[in-house]
């Protein structure tokens, strides 16, 4: 008896070894590859893009296959764009997507080398009337993978019209004709008209100049986001056009210019800087759209956990939607080129012009002050 009890826990302890030193095991479910994908349609553009990836797993760390780009991408794809006119169940046009890799990228966690994306060139502009349809097929998904989208109506999408014939006859007026000790800055107001099937605007202002060094002119722009703002209504109401505007600050423009530039590590080589114009840019985002943002924003609250939005069907992810952007050119009024070139918060960056009129006209009202670029 006494062998017996010393064989069995002999046994169990060996047992129990044998379980404490199997420590691998697999916390990974079985793979399945299910297709990411991400368009947006812009009339306003010549080409469209849409990207298609594959999610991926490992038994390591998942951003170490992140940088690899093979682990992003389907070995066969097929993917089209079918255009269908109003009452019509067969495709008034259909596009298939081409192949494009594009480089140049931003850094991250994500291959950066360069990426793989799908794109067609319609041969005449998209038709905000007709309701368009991605079809993608891959090798390792069964079904096709569908989505579709209709398109803002882009034609809706404009300035107000005041505002256009100011900013074309008088310029951007962000501060007066002087440069006495107390400076005056104005809050001129950008107003735009929304579009049918727009729901989240978003409004953008670039300031375009030359950097002229001993030997080179390089074009340069500095955006500044203006915010954005969502349209009253949903789904069919969205159809109502709505009056949007936003009232810009003088000084913070001069004071944003002075940040973007103070710590430029090449200042030193810079012998001017040309002003050429100013841009307002209105860009509008469908309704898909605008959910997707929003759903993804940052969590401000205590609760982090946040729902999932796709409109993509079958086994992908993502999104496929619209959006469309209009934009408006044209130059800063005297006050607002003269607090460049000389105002307390910018006058270092060496702005001038190359207008004859507004150098005389700018000389005439400040007795004398020199804009040029000569």
């Amino acid at each position: 008896m006494k062998k017996l009890v010393t064989y069995i826990v002999g046994f169990v302890l060996a047992g129990l070894a044998f379980l404490s030193c199997k420590t691998d095991f697999d916390i990974n479910a079985p793979y399945k590859p299910i297709p990411i994908i991400y368009g947006l349609l812009d009339q306003s553009k010549d080409t469209q893009f849409v990207k298609i990836n594959k999610s991926f797993i490992g038994d390591g760390n998942n951003v170490d296959y992140a940088s690899i780009n093979d682990s992003l991408l389907f070995s066969n794809v097929s993917a089209r764009v079918e255009q269908y006119a109003p009452g019509l169940s067969s495709p008034f046009k259909v596009y298939d997507l081409q192949e494009l890799w594009v480089g140049n990228l931003q850094s991250g966690i994500f291959y950066e080398d360069s990426q793989k994306v799908y794109y067609f060139v319609p041969d005449a502009p998209l038709n905000d009337e007709h309701l368009y349809q991605l079809v993608v097929s891959v090798d390792d998904v069964q079904e096709d993978i569908t989505a579709q989208t209709r398109l803002l109506d882009g034609s809706s999408l404009s300035f107000d019209y005041l505002f256009s014939l100011s900013f074309g006859i008088n310029g951007l007026n962000f501060a007066d004709v002087n440069l006495g000790t107390s400076d005056v800055f104005y809050s001129p107001q950008i107003k735009w008209n929304t579009a049918p099937r727009g729901k989240r605007y978003e409004l953008t202002m670039s300031f375009r100049y030359n950097e002229i060094t001993s030997n080179s002119s390089i074009p340069k722009t500095i955006y500044w986001s203006l915010g954005t703002q969502t349209a009253i209504g949903n789904g069919d109401a969205l159809n109502d056009s709505e009056k949007m505007f936003v009232n810009l600050s003088g000084e913070q423009f001069f004071e944003m210019v002075n940040s973007r530039l103070m710590d430029y590590p090449n200042e030193a080589q810079v012998l001017k800087r040309e002003i050429v114009a100013v841009d307002f840019i209105v860009s509008a985002g469908n309704e898909d759209l605008n959910t997707y943002i929003e759903v993804n924003e940052p969590a401000t609250g205590v609760v982090t956990e946040r729902p999932t939005f796709t409109n993509i069907s079958g086994d992908g992810i993502g999104l496929f939607a619209s959006k469309c952007e209009v934009a408006i050119t044209g130059n800063f009024s005297d006050g607002s080129i003269l607090e460049l070139c000389k105002g307390s918060l910018t006058s270092q960056y060496k702005f001038c012009i190359d207008s004859t009129d507004q150098i005389t006209a700018i000389s005439n009202l400040t007795g004398g002050v020199n804009v040029g670029c000569n």
